[in-house]
This record gives C-alpha cells, structure tokens and sequence, in this order.
C-alpha cells in the first residue's frame, strides 16, 4: 500500500497537485474515465445510493475502486466532502483506504483501494461468490467490529458511522473485513452531552429504535446496527426480505419466532449447519441480544462487542476438531438446550428459556424494524418516506 501511495503522491505532484501529508489525491476526470474505459458499464462491481462503483486501473497498473455519484443520487456535496475529510483523519487496517477523488465538471468521485473479495454481504447470500465458512464469519465479525472500535474511539468525540450493514463491509486480502461508506457519518456528542441530536438517516431494518424515535444518535447506534449485522452471518438472508412470506420478512422477528417454537437450529445457514456447536450458538446470540437491546443503555459498547466476538473465535478455534459439532460439545447439548441459555442484555447470569424469549421480543419486535406492521393502510410508507433517507 505504500508504494501504491507513493506512485500516486508521484503522479499528483507532476500534475501540479501535491497531497499534503495522507490527504486523498485530486484525480483529474479524463484520468478516471481512462481507468474504467469511459464507466463502462461492464466494469460495474456495487451500486450504492451514492452512485455505482467501478472496477479500474491506473496507468501506474493499480486496480482502484470508483464510485461515481448518480445524477438521482440524494446525497450530495455535504456527504461527499464528509467522506474525504473524514477518511482524511483515519487510518486503521479496518477501514476502508481513500486514495483519491474527483470533483471538477461538476462529477462527484471517490477513490478507493478494491477489494478484491467485494462486500461481507456478497458472501453471505445474493450473489455467486463463494460462502464464508462459520469462522472465516467471525473472522470478518471481528475485523469490522475493531474497525467501529476505532472509529468510535479515534478522537475525543469519537465518530458515529450512521449506517453500518454487511454492504458497507468489506473483504480485502485474506478476507480482513474493513469498513466502508462514510458519507452519513458524524462526529459524537461533545465531551459533557450524551447524544447527538440530529435528522434520521441510513437503512431501514438497521437503525437502531431510539435513533428513530428520539433523533438522538450515540455510538450505540452503530452497536445496534451491527447486531443486525450478526445476525445476517448467522442466518446468511437479508435484515428484510420481502420476497420471503410475511412472517419471515424482517429478519430479527423472524428469529424470534424459531426461539419461541424451539426451532433455533432452523435460524442458521444451512450452509454453515453442523460447523458451530449449541455452545458458540449460545455465544454469539448472547451477544447479538446485547447489542439489540431496546434501551441503548443496556447495549454494550464496541469495545464491548470485540472482546465477546474475539473469545467466541478464540474458543470456536479452541474447541473445534475435525470429528464436527459433537467434539465440541462434550455433553452432546442440542440447539434446544442452548436457547434455553440465553443471556439478558445488561446482565450476566443464566436466563430460563421462556424469559429469554422475553429479551428476544423486546430486542427485536420493534416497529422500525418491520417493513409491514400492523397499522392503518397509508400510515407507515409516509413516515418512512419523510423521515429516513435510505441508501
């Protein structure tokens, strides 16, 4: 990445147009046209509510990823300049490199180094790459959460991502998950203030319930979002598919209803089935409970969140033996057993399994989450519409 940089620290300054220190380069627009053969559509490899990104190559032969602002796009100046300055500040493995961007003839671009593995999301489900494996998942769990880790402790505010989901994550070499997307984001409340106040933005079935109903953004905000997150590893389907019969659209009430008819073992992926023991299931659903609580002050931070996933690895890498799930689990536990051991968020003993249901309800069967909940016709696509600004 070095030399990369310095290959184009080297171009910048022929052109006249020095970075200063890791500031992003000022590509001219026939450089970037150059790079994608004219956008060629055939080069496309993501579309955002941004624009479209564009696989492309430099003179100098570096692959770059390209993502052109759509004229339709609702996002504008404020979040492209959001993106460069804040990308201008950080720099952590697990976050997403800006090389450059592009703003004269009135085009709004941004250069970023490409991941050749494309997003977290793309291995989970609705694409042809390959699937991840149970640990290769918590290997990008725990990438992306040291990655908000960062961003939520990088200054003395801190940094609110805004909108945190397995698009917005990315896979680079040896599959090391970065964060990307950072046109929403905003720095956190000041040192004696508790929240930001501030106009609801991001993906429906991600945002977290108080950000919603309050205006009030804090980093658990992200904690929340990135609970859903988990549980897209977990299941490999979407937070909300409407294409899936009514009671199985939106993700986390779906998973709620299995816990409920003792069907826990039906919420993962098949393709993952038989690689976690009831043990790590009862693990990682502990924490995607904590970080789905309703009430943010019962969520954990994330700092919280990496060190739970990072002893879920450490075990799963520590118990796991090529005789499959019954080496792991020494008393043969069933997925039934497991779910009868799920955590309250906010504490540390052992649950019955009926008030772990409770939890599960409360965390998870909010309004904001359900695409299509029971109401009046009419009611819920305005506020939506009015009140959250999807990308």
């Amino acid at each position: 990445m070095v030399r990369l940089f310095e290959k184009i620290k080297g171009a910048a300054r022929r052109k006249g147009k020095a970075p200063e220190n890791n500031r992003p380069c000022s590509f001219p627009f026939h450089v970037l046209q150059q790079a994608t053969n004219n956008f060629d559509k055939e080069l496309v490899i993501g579309v955002g509510g941004f624009g479209d990104v564009y696989m492309g190559v430099l003179k100098c032969g570096t692959k770059v990823a390209v993502k052109r602002k759509k004229m339709a796009s609702w996002q504008g100046q404020k979040e492209f300049r959001a993106e460069i300055d804040m990308l201008a500040r950080l720099k952590d493995p697990n976050l997403v490199d800006l090389i450059g961007y592009c703003d004269e003839e009135n085009e709004m671009i941004l250069v970023y180094e490409y991941m050749e593995n494309g997003t977290l999301k793309s291995h989970l489900y609705g694409s042809d790459k390959p699937s991840l494996n149970w640990p290769e998942r918590l290997e990008a769990c725990v990438g992306a959460a040291r990655g908000l880790h960062y961003l939520h402790t990088s200054s003395e505010k801190g940094i609110i991502h805004r909108d945190v989901k397995s698009e917005n994550i990315l896979l680079g070499e040896n599959l090391c998950a970065q964060i990307a997307d950072f046109g929403l984001s905003k720095d956190g409340p000041e040192l004696n203030e508790t929240h930001v106040i501030t106009q609801v933005k991001g993906t429906p079935g991600y945002l977290d319930p108080e950000y919603y109903d309050t205006l009030q953004l804090t980093q658990k905000s992200d904690v929340y979002s990135f609970g859903v997150v988990l549980l897209e590893v977990l299941c490999g389907r979407p937070a909300i598919d409407l294409k899936l019969p009514k009671d199985k659209v939106n993700l986390a009430r779906w998973v709620t209803g299995m816990l409920k008819n003792d069907q826990l073992e039906q919420i993962v992926d098949q393709k993952i089935v038989g690689t976690i023991s009831p043990h790590s299931l009862m693990i990682f659903c502990n924490i995607v409970l904590k970080c789905l609580a309703e009430n943010r002050v019962e969520r954990p931070s994330m700092e919280g969140v990496l060190r739970d996933l990072e002893q879920e690895l450490e075990y799963f890498h520590g118990s796991i033996s090529s005789a499959g799930l019954s080496a792991e689990s020494s008393d043969d536990e069933s997925y039934h057993d497991a779910s009868s051991r799920l955590v309250r968020p906010g504490e540390g003993k052992v649950l019955t399994r009926s008030l772990a249901i409770k939890a599960y309800k409360r965390a998870a069967n909010m309004p904001h989450m359900i695409p299509l909940p029971r109401r009046r016709a009419g009611q819920w696509p305005g506020r939506i519409k009015s009140r959250v600004a999807t990308t």
